[in-house]
């Protein structure tokens, strides 16, 4: 009897045994299509990442907190700062931004629309000041929740500085315009009051 329960109890046990092996496998077997799932998508993530870096725009992601997570080339040749050195920082904070209304309001439209663009003002590692026409496009996971920003930045700073001196020349245009019609008008006045005042010498003299 002693020896038949030994044999029912080893039996059991190899049976256990057994299924946990097959537990492992299946626990193996899932895990190796999760990293080769992982591979697939971070090498797909670093195909797309190489194609930004062929835009000469600045596209960079940040998260949430401003953080920034992904720094193209373009951005390092634009802002002066290398991806090593950007990634981890708080994008607002290392470019200066200067915004054109609160961010209170340009937050609460992206989080509303998925959307917002706008020209902001940058601030360079170099000290110099670039303005942007900035695109920003909020990620949302599979949940629908947003966990990121996509920013895409063009350097508009010589158009905004042409458009300042052509306003410029405009104004000066106008004042000059100005002068010229007040010395005109001055000119015609004073025609017109010297043609009495001949008069009035002429007759004086004849008197």
């Amino acid at each position: 009897g002693r020896q038949r329960r030994s044999e029912e109890e080893l039996r059991q046990a190899r049976d256990d045994l057994a299924a946990g092996v097959r537990d492992v496998e299946r626990t193996n077997e899932r895990l190796e299509a999760e990293i080769v799932e992982r591979k697939q998508a971070e090498s797909e993530v670093r195909k797309q990442a190489s194609l930004l870096d062929l835009t000469h725009d600045s596209i960079f992601v940040r998260d949430l907190d401003d953080v920034i997570t992904y720094w193209n080339r373009g951005a390092a040749e634009r802002y002066g700062w290398s991806r090593a050195e950007a990634v981890g920082k708080v994008s607002h904070d290392l470019m200066k931004t200067v915004f054109p209304v609160p961010l209170e309001e340009i937050t609460t439209e992206l989080h509303r629309t998925g959307r917002w663009e706008g020209e902001l003002v940058h601030t360079k590692r170099d000290g110099t000041q670039a303005y942007v026409a900035r695109r920003w496009s909020l990620q949302r996971d599979e949940q629908g929740r947003p966990v990121g920003v996509l920013e895409t930045n063009n350097d508009i700073t010589e158009r905004r500085e042409a458009t300042e001196a052509l306003d410029a020349a405009r104004s000066e245009l106008a004042r000059v315009t100005r002068v010229t019609m007040l010395g005109e008008i001055t000119a015609s006045i004073a025609h017109e009051i010297n043609q009495p005042l001949a008069a009035v010498m002429m007759n004086g003299n004849a008197c």
